[in-house]
């Protein structure tokens, strides 16, 4: 923490310096616009839905069997 460390002053308007803008690595994190929204969105089941539609199959299934 008791490290002195040098600080350069460069006059002018920073035009010649090499330095990489933040914003262009920033973008990855930004939402998207309303009008790219994804269209095809899949809304998983509830596990009561699952749970009735593996009781059907089984009914079908055994009624199939007869």
């Amino acid at each position: 923490m008791d490290e002195n460390k040098k600080i350069e002053v460069v006059e002018g308007d920073g035009s010649n310096l090499n330095i990489s803008p933040a914003y262009d690595h920033l973008n990855a994190g930004t939402p998207t616009p309303s009008s790219e929204k994804p269209k095809n969105i899949v809304v998983p089941k509830s596990i009561k839905e699952k749970d009735e539609e593996k009781d059907k199959e089984k009914k079908d299934k055994k009624n199939d069997k007869k």
